[in-house]
Parts: C-alpha cells; structure tokens; sequence
C-alpha cells in the first residue's frame, strides 16, 4: 500500500468519527439556532481541513501495514503464478484518483456552464425599483438578471456578483418578490457563494465520502437557514417568504456552484423554521459550544492517535546505495529460512536465493525483490525470513537512511 493511499483510508476514518460524533452533538444538544449552527458546521469543516496537521504523525507503518508492502512474489507453491499484493491497491488508487478527477471536471463544467449562463441572460429592468432599494437598504451590489436556464433563484460570482432570476418570478406577489431579492442580496453581502464553491471543491475531491458530504450539506443548511432568519427580519413579512420558498422548492435543475434559494430536501426544516423563531441565550450558546468542542476534541484526538496518518517513509525515490558517504546497513538480527520438510524426501534442491531489499531509517526490511530465483517456494521462504531480519540502519552525513542492499541466502541439505 503506497503512503498517501494509506494516509488518505486513515484521514477517512478520522473524518468518519468527527462527522458522527457532530452529529450526535448536534442532536442531543438541539443546535437550532441558525447563527450557532452555522459556526458550530463552519468549524467543524475548518477542523477537518486542518485534520492532517492536528495529530501524531509517526515515520514508520505497523507491522500488518508493512506486510503488505514489503514482500514481493511473482510464484508460489507449485509454480502457479499469483497478482501482486500491491495489485488491490493500485485498483484501490486509480479508482480514487479517477472519481476524484470526474467530480472535480463535473464542478469545472458547471462553472464554466454558469459563466455561459450568465453572459446570455438578460437585465431584470422590472425588477430596478425593489432591487435598487434592497442594494440600498443591505449595502449590496449585484447585477439582478432574468434567465430561462434557471429555476429557481441564485446567487453567481464573488467579486462581480450577479443575481439570476427565472422570468416565472414575476407571477409572485410583490411582497414575494422582495422577499426573493432580499434572500438572495443578502447572500451577495455575506459572499456566500466563494463558501459554497470551496465546500463542492473539498466533496468532490472526497467524492467517496459520506462524512464530507454530511459537513457540507449540513453547513450549506444551516447558512440557508440563517439567511432566511435575517430575509424575515428584514422584510418583516414570514407569509410572502413562505410564499417565495414553495413556489421554488422543487427545482427540475441543478446549478452546479451556485448559491440558490432553496435546495433540495431542504423545505421541511426551512418553513418549520419560519413557522417559529427559535432563540437562545448567549449563556446556552456558550455552553453548548463548549461541551460541542470538547465532545469532538475528544472523539478526534481518540481517532488521529488510533489511526494515525504516516510521515516519510521509505518510497523508491528515496533510496540510496552503499558508498559515496553512504554507510552499509549492519545485520543485527538474522533469521534462517525453513526447508519444507515434504521437499526433504523429494526434490531435494539446493543452492542460493539473491535478494534485493530496503533497509529502512528504523532498521527494519523494506521492499524485498528476488534478482535470482531458486524454486518458488524456497524462493518464499527466503523471503518470509528476511523480513524479519533487523539492522543497524544506513546512514549519510550521520542520519539513518533507507538503503538498498543485495541478500544471499543459501539452502543446503547438510
């Protein structure tokens, strides 16, 4: 298993246990407040951002890791030619890389479909009245526009924002459409939508993932959300912004890197939010906040020390050969292969097995290559045996070094 792969299943783990262990927090202490459940996602997310750099990392793989990385067969028993151990993993990689590479071509065409999108549509002149006061009233600026390849509202661009409204918006009721505008004005204020871009950026690098998926998801709910707590207070009006919502919460299309009204699956917990305003005192916040982020200190800390992720190990890049400065590992343990007893009474072979090996900075066997074969399984054994051997590790300019090094083993039937 190569390094990154091995850091990458364990930064999954990790991600695993913070992204149950947040949720759990979240449901037993009723995080409903908009404003605290927002922070409480965003930090969340920042956390598992930084998570590679919060935790022991350790220089060398375990014993089971380095098993499965170190000994190097073609055959075994009965000549019957067998895949490599490292085979699994690289299907493993490419499909990781390969995913990994789709979802992130998929979020480039989407952007570069908005960029179409919004060079085709058209000023919303209807609009310049409600909008101009709006811009006014939340110092937000923005291009209001109409677009037939949208269905719902949405928020596009961070430096040059633009607001694309399908034409339908203006069946509404002019109360509706001010609550529409000011959603989405709000949005450009906050720049919502560089946050919602880096967050489908981070899913889909981590396509495979559901706990990025939940962080995300639940992050862009709780932001919705809180727009939709500062649109009422704004126009006072809960009945046209409930209006707004369900002539829109059922969008045929989706906008990839776009901040729209309202997404999908999203409706139930937005109007039950409007139906009632929920409050919390800043003593409660502080204490739930509290108790939240030693809860997951705690669950994340247990993870990074029981997974751990690995710094430099030995690749082939790194290896180094005996002379000009280098130092020739020392055999500090040696182990003889065993001769399989049922070849005692038949075959019979004798001879050596030369093996090409890494020693590693800690002394122990790296990667283990047989130069000259024997018999395929005194060729396995010999193998077997050199992994257990240990040594006083290489060295250059006085630090241990990973260093390759030709092995002989020799079977004789005296």
């Amino acid at each position: 298993m190569t390094i990154w792969l091995w850091n990458l299943g364990a930064y999954s783990v990790q991600l695993a246990v913070l992204a149950v262990t947040a949720a759990a927090v979240t449901a037993l202490f009723r995080l409903h407040a908009p404003r605290v459940t927002l922070r409480f996602w965003q930090l969340l997310l920042t956390v598992a951002l930084v998570l590679p750099l919060l935790q022991p990392w350790t220089t060398s793989p375990s014993k089971t890791i380095r098993s499965s990385i170190t000994f190097m067969s073609s055959t075994v028993a009965d000549n019957v030619p067998v895949a490599s151990e490292r085979e699994p993993m690289a299907l493993v990689a490419i499909a990781v890389i390969a995913g990994a590479a789709i979802r992130l071509s998929w979020l480039g065409f989407g952007l570069v479909r908005l960029r179409a999108i919004r060079r085709r549509a058209v000023a919303a002149a209807s609009l310049d009245a409600v909008s101009g006061e709006l811009k006014q009233s939340l110092r937000a600026e923005a291009d209001v526009m109409f677009s037939d390849e949208v269905d719902g509202p949405a928020t596009v661009g961070w430096r040059r924002a633009v607001v694309l409204l399908p034409r339908r918006v203006m069946e509404l009721s002019p109360a509706a459409q001010r609550a529409v505008m000011c959603h989405e004005l709000i949005h450009v204020r906050r720049r919502d939508w560089l946050a919602t871009v880096l967050e489908e950026t981070w899913c889909a690098a981590l396509w495979f993932h559901p706990g990025a998926r939940l962080i995300t998801s639940q992050a862009c709910l709780a932001r919705e959300m809180l727009v939709d707590e500062e649109t009422i207070r704004h126009t006072r009006d809960r009945r046209a912004y409930a209006e707004a919502l369900l002539a829109f919460a059922n969008p045929q299309r989706h906008l990839i890197g776009a901040t729209a009204l309202i997404g999908r699956r999203q409706l139930s917990q937005r109007i039950s939010l409007i139906a009632e305003e929920v409050s919390m005192s800043r003593i409660r916040v502080a204490s739930l906040l509290v108790l939240s982020a030693a809860l997951i200190t705690a669950a994340t800390l247990s993870a990074a020390g029981s997974v751990p992720m690995l710094g430099a190990v030995v690749t082939q890049d790194t290896v180094y050969k005996p002379g000009d400065g280098i130092t020739l590992p020392l055999v500090v343990k040696e182990v003889k292969p065993d001769y399989p007893k049922d070849m005692l009474s038949g075959e019979k072979v004798q001879g050596s097995v030369w093996m090409r090996c890494v020693v590693l900075p800690d002394g122990t066997v790296g990667d283990i290559e047989i130069t000259r074969a024997l018999h395929p399984r005194l060729d396995k054994e010999a193998g077997r045996a050199l992994t257990q051997w240990e040594f006083k590790p290489g060295t250059k300019d006085g630090k241990p070094v990973p260093v390759e090094v030709t092995i002989e083993m020799t079977f004789t039937l005296k």
